[in-house]
């Protein structure tokens, strides 16, 4: 049953502004219908227009030579893997969702793939970037083991392997979690698939489940604020990995056969947003059919029919004459397949019902790139000065070894193993990670010699005061550990997470960090070529408002040239030599060990030197390359105590390190200053690493040595290695399953 029209009116007011329903009016010429207004709110949210965003977005540099489908071409970027081959990437948010209901992580890993998919590919990796609050809350407990089952119950269902991820803990989640996934896929060159309506008189089909009606005007929901009470929630959408895997199969036998000409997942703004965008790219028009449309139930409304998030749905278009052979294959498949429409020139949308017009409107007036509001808000600096904290403002907490068993069980730092346990990591038997334990995800390239490797990275406490260096930060240690685990980095994909972009202290933090991720990635040549914006991720209770800390994640894809390169973070054999390679110092700023031990939350990030960090990369691929190390793993959170116990623990073994007299022990075993790797060296290899190191012009030092099983520094037995794997291995699990 449809709405009436002032329920229609009301409902699109409480999305769209007094100035855009005034530029509305004024770019058509005329007063638009209610289901015409509903249509601009739609298209024009935050979520699907980036109206706040794209001004800035469109500064990152997006060209390269290993760029094949630019960012903003299509649904995911593209990158070249050889003659046969490219790389699918795509990287989302679904958080507003999972506040509400924490299950619908599902939801967003079926997203992912269909983006991939969309293009032709074959998902191979999937990555889980999560925030969370304070986990000793049980209702933080609580949610993080709900969105862990959702993501896994997709994941592993379809028979994606999960390859990577991260995941971080911080008050300002409390109520506002974050869910950013990536996916990759491998596609070839010659069944790549469009975007875009390319002809007049092609067929708009719509493939995969009956049109469910939920979700409608999601894209506006992940617009606005939450509110504890009192708000209006879309009905939460159903994913079913399943129908999601015989979707993917069946599109692949359609596109081996040639039959598809364009295609787009039904996300955000429903069949209305998926029709719209492929009009704009082919710069045509399109005749929608809502009587057409399957449905899963009768009492659907027009405009849910048109906005529904259906899971598992597709649009195609196709030649006329191609329809039968399609509607003959998804048959066998046991998939809906309806003609919904016609391509048309002109440029119009029109969204019928019979002879019934519900909307008539300018294409180009409705998307990103047209019409849509480009928004510049006003910016102001937060008026906190980042102070440089140094280990000898502070004073000693407690003995060293002490602190070394705490830190390793923190839930910043413990081991993920209780999270991705219940993941399936060798899903269709490309994922090379679990047999190399690497810095990076390393995804097998089946009949080739070549692998993905892929790494997102995004620590937010060194962005809540200074969001550009923070950014920048996210980017060269993703780069990092791609390097560190012998591949190159070749694209970025990022997902940037925010509140609300009115407030111009954090519309100040978004730019500062685009500008960041920009920087960095012009100074890299490394393009951006996917990404995702997310506002609004603060709640409203009453007169409080609880917002997130800047949070830009980045999701970096490499090549790995050929599996003999694989470099792994395992220190291999007793009395190996461990060098630092990098710079050591003071800095404690943004540390776990100077919030948890010192109880400081707000400092400066890291020291960081991008100069100096492209210096260590040149350095570390060639040691990598010349087969000068057996090990190597760069140092991050929770610093270089932390980075040595993850080396030693792989194969059960110690080491025996001395530090240096001119830096308080603290500050040596948990600072996180950048730009530092530790390697391990043979006997045997240690002349020549010398050689190249000294003439290498970059700091560098030798540490100490692989032992058995001890732990010992300066002299000072700090244990066995089975005690913190003990601790390490086990502490999140502990803690999550109270």
């Amino acid at each position: 049953m449809d709405q009436n029209e002032s329920q229609l009116k009301e409902r699109a007011l409480s999305y769209l502004t007094q100035d855009e329903l005034y530029s509305i009016e004024s770019m058509l010429g005329r007063e638009p219908t209610p289901f015409e207004l509903n249509m601009f709110a739609a298209m024009w949210s935050e979520h699907i227009s980036y109206k706040s965003s794209i001004k800035w977005l469109e500064e990152m540099p997006v060209e390269g030579s290993e760029v094949y489908v630019p960012a903003g071409d299509e649904n995911a970027g593209v990158i070249h893997i050889n003659d046969e081959l490219a790389c699918v990437v795509k990287m989302e948010s679904h958080n507003h969702p999972i506040a509400v209901d924490p299950r619908q992580g599902a939801v967003g890993v079926g997203n992912v793939n269909r983006d991939l998919i969309t293009m032709g590919a074959e998902p191979v990796g999937q990555l889980n970037i999560l925030r969370f609050g304070n986990p000793k809350e049980k209702h933080i407990r609580d949610m993080v083991k709900a969105v862990v089952g959702a993501l896994g119950s997709y994941s592993n269902n379809f028979g994606v392997p999960v390859v990577g991820g991260e995941i971080l803990f911080d008050e300002s989640y409390n109520f506002n979690p974050l869910v950013n996934l990536m996916g990759v896929g491998i596609v070839r060159k010659d069944q790549l698939i469009r975007a875009t309506f390319s002809g007049k008189g092609q067929v708009v089909v719509l493939l995969g489940k009956k049109t469910s009606g939920r979700g409608v005007h999601g894209a506006g929901f992940a617009s606005k604020a939450l509110k504890k009470k009192g708000q209006m929630v879309p009905e939460s959408q159903v994913a079913d990995p399943a129908s999601g895997k015989i979707l993917m199969d069946c599109i692949h036998e359609l596109n081996g056969e040639g039959l598809i000409a364009g295609m787009q997942d039904i996300g955000a703004g429903g069949v209305l947003c998926a029709a719209a965008e492929m009009a704009f790219r082919g710069k045509k028009g399109v005749d929608i059919m809502l009587n057409e449309m399957p449905l899963l139930h009768e009492n659907i409304d027009a405009l849910g029919i048109l906005l529904s998030q259906t899971q598992e749905q597709m649009l195609l278009s196709a030649g006329e004459d191609d329809f039968a052979r399609i509607a003959e294959v998804a048959g066998r498949w046991e998939l809906e397949c309806t003609r919904i429409g016609l391509v048309t020139d002109g440029g119009v949308i029109r969204i019928l019902e019979g002879s019934k017009v519900y909307g008539d409107l300018p294409v180009n007036l409705l998307v990103r790139g047209g019409g849509a509001p480009v928004y510049i808000r006003d910016m102001k600096e937060r008026g906190k000065t980042p102070r440089v904290c140094s280990a000898e403002e502070v004073p000693m907490p407690g003995n060293l070894k002490d602190m070394a068993r705490k830190i390793v069980s923190l839930p910043n730092i413990a081991s993920r193993r209780w999270i991705y346990e219940q993941f399936d990591t060798m899903a269709g038997l490309s994922n090379m990670s679990s047999e190399y334990a690497s810095d990076a995800g390393i995804v097998r390239i089946n009949g080739h010699d070549q692998a993905l490797v892929v790494s997102v990275d995004g620590n937010s406490r060194y962005g809540r005061l200074e969001p550009r260096k923070g950014a920048m930060i996210a980017v060269v240690e993703a780069a990092r550990n791609i390097i560190c685990s012998g591949g190159r980095p070749v694209a970025l994909a990022d997902c940037l997470n925010y509140g609300d972009p009115s407030d111009p202290y954090v519309y100040r933090d978004f730019a500062e960090s685009v500008k960041g991720i920009g920087e960095v990635c012009r100074k890299m040549e490394i393009p951006v070529i996917a990404g995702n914006v997310s506002f609004h991720n603060l709640t409203h209770n009453g007169e409080d408002i609880t917002s997130v800390i800047p949070t830009p994640v980045v999701g970096m894809v490499g090549l790995l040239d050929s599996y003999e390169n694989v470099m792994t973070v395992s220190f291999r054999n007793k009395g190996d030599m461990i060098f630092l390679i990098g710079r050591s110092d003071n800095d404690i700023s943004s540390s776990e060990y100077l919030s948890v031990f010192h109880n400081c939350n707000e400092s400066a990030a890291p020291k960081f030197d991008l100069e100096y960090e492209m210096k260590l990369h040149q350095v570390l691929s060639s040691v990598i390359e010349k087969r000068l190390v057996n090990s190597a793993h760069d140092v991050s959170l929770g610093g270089l105590f932390v980075n040595l116990v993850e080396c030693a623990l792989p194969g059960g073994l110690g080491f025996d390190v001395t530090s240096p007299a001119e830096i308080r022990g603290d500050a040596f075993l948990f600072g996180e200053s950048q730009s530092r790797v530790v390697v391990s060296v043979t006997p045997e290899q240690e002349t020549q690493f010398l050689d190249y190191m000294m003439e290498a012009d970059i700091h560098f030092s030798a540490l100490g040595h692989v032992t058995k099983e001890e732990l010992r520094i300066d002299d000072v037995s700090f244990g066995f290695i089975s005690d913190y794997a003990r601790d390490f291995e086990h502490a999140l699990e502990h803690l999550l399953s109270d």
